[in-house]
């Protein structure tokens, strides 16, 4: 008879009955049912050691950093120097303190020995003894008597010894009795000095240095940080699972853990300002992370002895001396545990964020001078406010530079994209007329770019406050759509678009654009919409929320798009005088390198009113996509009345808006369907937006 299993209720008389959820065919002999938490006999990644291990590292990683083991290893010592520091520097109060207790510590002292030589305790024993108790009396008494002439001719010999010895000192070593009498006077001080002042002023730092991190204050501040009811319940009677000790990791505590089960990073992120009160920390030191390599619900919670804003920032790597590579990562700034942090700009796109005074040009001018190192690129560098905040380097190595407000400074900034967009399809035709074995991937290389000749050069243009230019009425559908086509197709050919905005709207900020950038850096904004316009849709919902920066945070920002998971970034501080310094060492470099060009070497580039590329220009912007002549002469005419019209005043003719049109280059169609002069649809001479632009790349891939 077969045993049933240990699972199974037998009822009386040993029958089987079958449960409401058996089927009603006969059971699959073959079929054995396994329990959902059984182990399997086999291990399904293979044997264990055919499994990658996941081992902790034997050193840990800031012992094998040289930066923070550096750091660390001043931290040990200002430790350890500073309090020796402290008291010495306070040695003339202390041994004030210890003057002015030494007469009460004289007549504690007196007292001590008077008390011992007269044996004032056995005074007192010999005084509770019941005198009709004589033997005990006389046994008690005789005792005293015995210590009295002991103790006092001690003392009277050491008194008188004492004396002696100090005037034989005093005129024999008047400094060794000097020094004996100020050592007895601080002896007598410490004697005497009071219980409720202590001699030295502690602590040696100051009361508001951040506590040690535990587990029990990171389950504490968890508990009570605004997550659900159930999930804080349990985090109070379980706690966490914990994957790692808690360590110091830079200026500051690291601990990594596992959330409850449905819990995630970012909706505890969402609630850092109570995370940090909780933790009794400034915003500012409390850093949640996610753990990307593991799952969503694994945290990385950095604690920082001190704020972002207020650590001491590293140096700027190349500030005094190295040179850059365009293709490999640039060095920006450090993040909250005083990690170097460098942006990939090669292949890829950036739009900076911020409020006005929040570090926005600052961190374009570190990207800018970085790339300045790197005396094969080619910097296109147009700032629209017009302080001439980008000047360095923009002066001294710049291929193109304009610095303003006005409608100046946008045309230039408008004949740089032209010029840029042209680049296009020219790098285009020699990437694609190169050998596989030369250009692999059909994008520029390293080697490429930097081969004599080869006019593959890299290409960074940047364009500050470049919300003046979209908004722009005039330029605002052309520079989009300029901008875009170098943002979608640049990337392989070596061009990269850098736009920095004081104002993300959808007027200033295109969807097109900030839908195809990136990266994305974020400093303090107002809200959550301008902070999803820069680092992208959902980022405030994730946590990653650059509107809780404070008016002290300045150039502290979340850089998305570098790392899978956004991080905080604090760009490096370049003032004016330290930019210039670089500014000027890049110039040399590129100088030795012969690869000065454009405005850097001298070139003044102007807009010459009667050149045809000049006529262009101004035609493209004013042309719809199929324009009579007519048309095109009087809204020339209405924009440039001072060049467009004749000495009458009168508007130039259709005649000769198309000798222009065929000199520049352009071809124009003798019978056009389109809006004439009179508003009404007509057939006559035209030409489209289409053949202008044409005109207009052909021009600049000659320049």
């Amino acid at each position: 008879m077969t045993e049933p299993d240990a699972g199974t209720v037998t009822p009386p008389g040993g029958l089987l009955v079958a449960g409401p959820w058996a089927a009603a065919d006969a059971p699959d002999e073959e079929h054995t049912p396994v329990a959902v938490d059984q182990a399997p006999a086999v291990e399904l990644d293979g044997r264990p050691w055919e499994v990658p291990p996941d081992r902790r590292p034997v050193v840990a990683p800031w012992v094998r950093d040289v930066r923070q083991l550096r750091r660390v290893a001043w931290w040990a010592a200002g430790e350890a120097l500073h309090p020796v520091a402290f008291h010495a520097a306070r040695l003339p109060l202390y041994t004030g303190r210890l003057a002015a207790g030494s007469p009460r510590g004289a007549a504690r002292s007196a007292a001590t020995v008077a008390r011992w030589a007269l044996d004032a305790g056995g005074a007192e024993r010999l005084g509770d003894v019941d005198r009709k108790d004589t033997p005990a009396y006389l046994a008690l008494s005789a005792q005293r008597d015995a210590r009295l002439r002991r103790r006092l001719p001690l003392v009277g010999v050491s008194l008188l010894a004492g004396g002696i010895g100090d005037a034989v000192l005093y005129t024999k070593e008047p400094t060794v009795f000097g020094l004996t009498t100020a050592a007895g006077v601080l002896a007598l001080g410490a004697v005497g000095r009071r219980r409720d002042r202590p001699l030295l002023d502690s602590p040696t730092t100051v009361s508001g240095r951040a506590p040690k991190l535990t587990s029990d204050i990171v389950e504490r501040a968890l508990a009570h940080c605004g997550l659900p009811a159930d999930i804080a319940k349990k985090i109070t009677a379980n706690g966490l699972e914990w994957v790692a000790p808690i360590a110091i990791d830079g200026p500051g505590w690291r601990a990594e853990f596992d959330l409850p089960y449905g819990v995630t990073v970012a909706e505890v992120a969402e609630h850092r300002d109570k995370l940090a009160s909780g933790l009794r920390r400034p915003l500012g030191a409390v850093w949640p992370e996610p753990e990307s390599d593991a799952h969503p619900g694994r945290m990385v919670l950095w604690v920082g002895k001190d704020t972002l804003a207020k650590s001491k920032a590293p140096a700027w790597p190349l500030l005094n001396r190295g040179q850059a590579d365009i293709f490999a990562p640039l060095p920006f700034g450090f993040d909250q545990r005083l990690r170097p942090v460098s942006v990939p700009l090669i292949f890829d796109s950036i739009l900076i964020g911020a409020m006005p005074r929040y570090g926005k040009t600052m961190a374009l001018r570190v990207l800018l001078l970085g790339a300045a190192l790197d005396p094969s690129v080619l910097l296109y560098i147009y700032e629209l406010k017009g302080t001439g905040d980008l000047s360095s380097p923009g002066e001294q190595v710049a291929h193109r530079y304009a610095s303003g407000a006005g409608n100046a400074t946008l045309a230039a900034c408008m004949d740089g994209l032209r010029e840029v967009h042209a680049e296009l399809e020219r790098r285009a035709d020699i990437i694609r007329g190169l050998p596989k074995s030369v250009c692999p991937e059909n994008k520029v290389t390293p080697e490429l770019s930097r081969r004599p000749g080869s006019g593959l050069a890299p290409i960074l243009f940047s364009i500050d406050e470049c919300q003046e230019l979209f908004s722009s009425k005039e330029h605002k559908d052309e520079a989009t759509e300029l901008a875009v086509a170098i943002m979608k197709r640049g990337p392989a050919l070596g061009i990269i678009l850098a736009l920095a905005t004081q104002r993300p709207s959808r007027d200033s900020l295109p969807l097109d654009i900030s839908a195809n950038i990136g990266i994305r850096l974020c400093l303090r904004v107002a809200g959550h919409v301008e902070n999803n316009m820069i680092l992208g849709t959902g980022m405030s919902a994730r946590g990653v929320q650059a509107y809780t920066f404070t008016r002290r945070d300045k150039g502290i920002a979340y850089l998305a798009g570098v790392e899978d998971d956004p991080i905080v970034v604090r760009g490096a501080y370049l003032d004016a005088p330290a930019a210039e310094r670089v500014a000027d060492r890049a110039r040399a470099i590129r100088a030795a390198a012969g690869l000065l060009t454009g405005h850097a070497a001298g070139e003044v580039v102007e807009r010459d009113e009667d050149t045809p590329f000049a006529f262009l220009a101004d035609a493209v912007q004013v042309a719809e996509d199929r324009t009579h002549l007519a048309v095109l002469a009087g809204r020339l005419a209405d924009g440039w009345p001072e060049r467009y019209t004749t000495a009458a005043g009168e508007p130039w003719t259709a005649q000769q808006i198309g000798a222009q049109l065929r000199t520049a280059g352009v071809e124009v169609e003798p019978q056009m369907w389109a809006t004439g002069t009179k508003g009404t649809a007509t057939n006559a001479v035209g030409v489209t937006r289409d053949a202008i632009r044409q005109a207009i790349a052909a021009r600049s891939g000659q320049a």
